[in-house]
């Protein structure tokens, strides 16, 4: 059986790093140009 523990005994959490949300940004970013760029492309298409 697993052992329980108390709500309040938890460890407190470590301050994140913030260089952790500078590469989702990039993702994110170059995602948002990739959906640009595709319906560019299908617009300049149907012309």
């Amino acid at each position: 059986m697993a052992k329980y523990r108390p709500a309040g005994a938890r460890k407190p959490k470590t301050a994140r790093s913030s260089r952790g949300f500078i590469p989702c940004l990039i993702v994110i970013f170059a995602g948002f140009v990739l959906v640009f760029l595709l319906f560019y492309a299908l617009l300049k298409s149907g012309k």
